[in-house]
């Protein structure tokens, strides 16, 4: 599967989040909507995503509507993947190691660089560099919850590359949702997965994601 981002260069680091969510609402939203594992389907639970490209940053807004979501976890690196979860992916050229972000509703992130399951957790001060806002919405019924988050990514939180431009269709990653603890466990991803049990970390199934 390939993903083409466009370029807004009127968003930048120094973008109003509410603005900047505003923005992102007119984007296409994009279905992380692969159940790869039958046993952890929640038919409750739907997640999309829109992704641009700023001036000096990446932009990402989360779309959540599930039963079940209270987070229990407010620390960087905290194992958020537990909580209800939202992921993305991210590796460049032909780089064996790649970048994972993972941030519950709370906004709290783990973030990652590694190759596989093996992972570096980067620091608090890195993390601290994205910016975030979440939002409840209303779903229209009681038995589920509405949430979004929005985020805007600094290209230098992407430490281990020098990027002053994501260019071309040299990027690959994916984009999840999950709860490993929640009452009803589950696992989506945006590009499917073809394995026998849970596992996010295998680049061979990232999708192509293409910087216009």
């Amino acid at each position: 599967m390939t993903l083409k981002v466009t370029y807004l260069p009127e968003i930048s680091t120094s973008t109003r989040l509410f603005e900047l969510s505003d923005l992102l609402d007119k984007a296409e939203r994009q279905l992380i909507g692969c159940s790869p594992w039958k046993e952890f389907t929640v038919s409750d639970v739907h997640a999309c995503f829109v992704i641009v490209q700023g001036s000096d940053c990446i932009a990402l807004k989360y779309y959540v509507r599930e039963p079940f979501s209270k987070p229990v976890y407010f620390n960087a690196n905290d194992p958020v993947y537990k909580d209800s979860c939202v992921e993305f992916f991210i590796g460049f050229n032909n780089d064996p190691a790649y970048y994972n972000f993972e941030f519950n509703n709370a906004g709290t992130c783990l973030l990652g660089f590694g190759t596989g399951r093996e992972r570096k957790y980067l620091p608090k001060s890195l993390i601290d560099q994205i910016r975030y806002s979440r939002s409840f919405k209303s779903t229209g019924t009681e038995a589920l919850i509405g949430w979004e988050l929005t985020l805007l990514i600094p290209f230098e939180v992407f430490c281990f590359h020098s990027i002053g431009k994501f260019e071309g269709p040299s990027c690959r990653g994916n984009f999840f949702k999950c709860g490993d603890d929640l009452p009803a466990p589950h696992y989506l991803a945006w590009n499917n997965i073809a394995t026998d049990s849970p596992n996010f970390h295998l680049p061979e199934f990232f999708g192509t994601i293409d910087f216009a």
